[in-house]
């Protein structure tokens, strides 16, 4: 996709524009995010305040939630609170979390980005507050409980 736009990669963030992250599940350290010129940012699984948290496919499933979608976020110091560079949100298929993922949110993110890229390649690095009357922060998923079997 980069190669497509003319984005040359480089492996050094200080030496960089954009810092891009893909299921990055740690908090990304002040003197990180201020090492790229533009910022760092971040694919996230759901459009954005809605289900804030590491896992956002699940509660997106588990909600019965009739849309879904996927967001690119400039980093801050909160949990998936940066502004947005860009979201997406369609109508939910009625798949299993996994499926849900591998068949719609990754081509989703991938489509958004290269519309992004093809943005700040002309300068264009956009960023709007996310609406705070529609966030969610979601925990992590419950873990499986173990049975015993005699």
């Amino acid at each position: 996709m980069c190669a497509k736009h003319g984005v040359q990669l480089v492996d050094d963030p200080a030496r960089s524009d954009v810092l891009l992250l893909a299921n990055y599940t740690k908090i990304l350290k002040d003197a990180d995010r201020a090492l790229p010129r533009v910022g760092a940012l971040c694919f996230h699984p759901s459009p954005l305040p809605v289900h804030r948290g590491r896992d956002a496919v699940y509660w997106t499933v588990k909600n019965g939630d009739a849309t879904c979608g996927v967001s690119w976020f400039w980093i801050d110091e909160g949990i998936d609170t940066g502004e947005l560079a860009g979201t997406i949100e369609i109508g939910r298929p009625d798949v299993r979390p996994k499926e849900l993922y591998e068949q719609t949110l990754v081509p989703l993110g991938t489509m958004l980005l290269d519309a992004l890229v093809a943005e700040f390649v002309r300068g264009n690095f956009s960023r709007y507050p996310q609406d705070e009357s529609r966030a969610t922060y979601e925990p992590p998923r419950p873990k499986p409980v173990a049975s015993a079997s005699a």
